[in-house]
């Protein structure tokens, strides 16, 4: 067994009860909701009501961002002339949403002749390229503007400006090196970290530019499908922008968006930012992973139902098409490390020549989650270039460590979470042993172990309808801004109640004082045998409805359990 499977470590915060309970009857709130609000940064009154209730007045002003001022000139400038413009966005659901929403933008301000395009994953990897500048020349157009790309793009750039056409970048991803010769660029990371909108992503930030443009508020509910997907901490003003797009999702009827809800099985009407992740964002992102992410523009950009239907079909049959690739790379992956994980390495790197390019990224955080470790998987392609996604854990900075590393690679770039790299076959040695090198100097041994953050310790009286009303209100859930995980010691094991699932899922009946809750661990069925015959057990924990057969009761999804102490 590895440190990978083994139990958390649970974190208990205290409480700061004089400030629980100015903050308590300031909102008119009970004490735990304070205590909820306290520690997701929410500590003043005004800072707990923007939090409680998100409104659009809390948005920051878009031409606070350097060079959206320059770049609307530019753009009226373009106008006047009558230019043909480019959008060029990414090939994931943060460049997908984003090419969308400047692009609406754009034909709303009257640009006349307008285009969108964005690279081919396993031909042309991720970024703008020289060649697609010159492809754009050829088409005569005289304006670029990137999308969730084109930061690091030095050599586009320069292709760009050798050819006459003016480049608008506009990206989130952390400036590695010189910044390329673009005519204006717009990333909030060169705003520096007290920016509000330090930490948003891509398609936030074309959504700046276009509301700069147009003066409109608009396209919320692709906003907060690219933040959600770009898994950027949901705080701030990105929790601000995901909680206004999912109230106002069912309102917009976006045929594209509806026709994709409907195929994923998901209630526009009730959107969360977990159906968001784990329904909605991975169909949208299912073209770009196997190869073009136009579909996903095309989808969102449907004038109906009637026409978006066969895309959303097309990206549901191409989702199922990578689940499938996913679980055969993953299944080869662990095969490997079965046999060759050692306790003591800090980080793993794996390459191969069959593996798929498209998918590397969502099994490199399976497999992180399961070790605990920074992961980088690279799939090498028949001209010796290999392709790679890294996937990093809260304590490590995967763009630092990438940069230490640059000698070996082609072309690299990312944030702390994660990055992406290219590099030659012959350099996967010297990499491997690089990137290990920069975990070691990251990673102290105490960082190898999962922290649980146990927002509070209550006992069953608490969990009612009302505290499940209030942990509503600090939705939407997600990186930054977790679901709140309570603590109960004690609780009682109700006889012959411990049952393992199938999908390796813990089931059980627990009473503490007078109250028994039935309780529920997803993938947590290798706890099996250390609870099924004890009598008393800590739980952590999040309480959910559920609904069986028509009847609404309370569960509690357990995040760990272990025998009581």
């Amino acid at each position: 067994m590895n440190s990978a499977t083994t139990s958390p470590l649970w974190s208990h915060v205290p409480e700061e009860r004089a400030l629980l309970r100015t903050l308590a009857d300031a909102l008119e709130v009970p004490p735990l909701v304070a205590q909820l609000l306290i520690l997701r940064g929410a500590a003043t009154p005004e800072t707990g009501r923007q939090f409680l209730n998100p409104s659009v007045d809390d948005l920051s002003d878009p031409f606070d961002l350097t060079g959206v001022d320059q770049a609307v000139e530019r753009l009226r400038i373009a106008r006047e002339r009558g230019e043909k413009v480019l959008v060029f966005g990414d090939y994931d659901v943060d460049g997908i949403t984003g090419t969308t929403i400047l692009y609406n933008a754009l034909r709303d301000y009257g640009i006349a002749s307008c285009a969108y395009d964005m690279p081919n994953r396993l031909e042309e990897g991720y970024g703008i390229s020289p060649e697609r500048v010159y492809q754009a020349s050829q088409e005569h157009v005289g304006l670029i503007i990137t999308v969730d790309n084109g930061v690091t793009a030095r050599e586009a750039a320069q292709a760009a400006r050798e050819a006459n056409i003016d480049l608008i970048v506009t990206d989130h991803h952390e400036p590695e090196g010189e910044l390329p010769c673009a005519t204006i660029v717009i990333n909030p990371k060169l705003d520096g970290p007290d920016h509000p909108c330090h930490e948003i992503c891509g398609a936030a930030v074309a959504f700046k530019l276009a509301t700069a443009l147009t003066g409109k508020i608009a396209d919320l509910d692709l906003v907060a499908l690219g933040t959600v997907a770009d898994i950027v901490p949901l705080r701030g003003e990105n929790r601000t922008l995901v909680a206004l797009g999912l109230r106002e999702a069912p309102a917009i009827q976006r045929p594209g968006l509806m026709k994709l809800a409907q195929v994923a099985g998901v209630n526009l009407e009730t959107l969360t930012a977990r159906q968001v992740a784990f329904q909605l964002a991975p169909r949208i992102n299912a073209g770009g992973r196997m190869g073009d992410g136009i579909a996903g523009v095309e989808l969102l950009m449907a004038p109906s139902q009637e026409l978006a239907a066969p895309i959303a079909h097309e990206l549901n049959r191409a989702n199922n098409e990578r689940r499938e690739i996913e679980a055969a790379l993953l299944e080869d992956a662990q095969d490997e490390l079965a046999q060759t994980f050692r306790e003591e390495q800090r980080s793993i790197v794996m390459a191969r020549k069959t593996w798929h390019q498209g998918v590397i990224g969502i099994v490199a955080s399976r497999i992180q989650r399961r070790f605990y470790r920074p992961v980088a998987l690279i799939a090498i392609g028949d001209d010796g270039i290999g392709h790679g996604s890294v996937r990093g854990i809260p304590e490590f900075d995967v763009s630092e460590a990438l940069a230490a590393c640059r000698e070996h690679l082609v072309r690299f770039g990312g944030h702390r979470a994660a990055g992406g790299l290219t590099i030659a076959e012959d350099n996967l040695e010297a990499f491997h042993a690089a990137f290990e090198r920069e975990a070691a100097r990251q990673l102290a041994d105490s960082a190898l172990r999962r922290t649980l953050r146990i927002d509070a310790l209550i006992g069953f009286s608490q969990v009612d309808g009302q505290l499940l009303r209030y942990i509503e209100l600090l939705e939407p859930y997600g990186h930054g801004n977790a679901e709140p995980v309570f603590c109960t010691h004690q609780a009682e094991v109700l006889p012959h109640s411990c049952r393992l699932l199938n999908g390796g899922h813990l089931k059980l009946a627990l009473r503490s004082g007078a109250s028994i809750l039935q309780a529920i661990g997803f993938q947590l069925g290798d706890h099996f045998d250390a609870v099924r015959d004890v009598e008393y057990v800590d739980i952590a924990f999040t309480p959910q409805l559920n609904t069986y057969r028509g009847e609404t009761t309370i569960q509690l999804v357990l995040k760990d359990v272990r025998p009581a102490e």
